[in-house]
């Protein structure tokens, strides 16, 4: 059984961008077990396995945009997750989320992602300024 180390974690997760981005179905199968479960909770997309997962990421189109902000991982439970802007580089929006990942002999067995749909560029999405906000303390509870 392969076990990741951080640094592993991080160049397995810098190929399934790469893959992703490049159009690179292969490669960014390679980074998947053969049963791989992949979804969007609770109920938005799910696809499990290499048969659907190569239907789905073949899909791609050119100038696909895969970026991780932020990656965390715990060697110990072989878990991690990673904060992500995903869309087209040529549209004024994207999803921004968080995945949760699982791993299964250094391979991601399990995805989990949640997002949003935003500004293109993160600093934009995350940016406190300038926006309306829905909660905030003047009207909560």
């Amino acid at each position: 059984m392969r076990r990741l180390t951080l640094d592993e974690f991080h160049d397995l997760m810098q190929r399934l961008a790469s893959g992703w981005q490049d159009l690179d179905t292969e490669l960014a199968l390679s980074c998947f077990t053969a049963d791989a479960f992949y979804s969007e909770p609770p109920d938005i997309q799910i696809y499990m396995g290499h048969e659907q997962l190569r239907s789905y990421f073949a899909a791609l189109k050119p100038g696909t945009l895969m970026r991780f902000q932020h990656l965390w991982f715990d060697e110990d439970s072989q878990t991690g997750a990673g904060e992500y802007t995903f869309g087209s580089q040529r549209a004024e929006i994207a999803d921004h989320g968080v995945a949760v990942i699982e791993l299964k002999d250094g391979r991601i067995a399990i995805w989990r992602e949640y997002q949003r749909k935003g500004p293109l560029g993160f600093d934009e999405f995350t940016a406190a300024d300038g926006k309306q906000w829905l909660w905030h303390i003047d009207n909560y509870p």
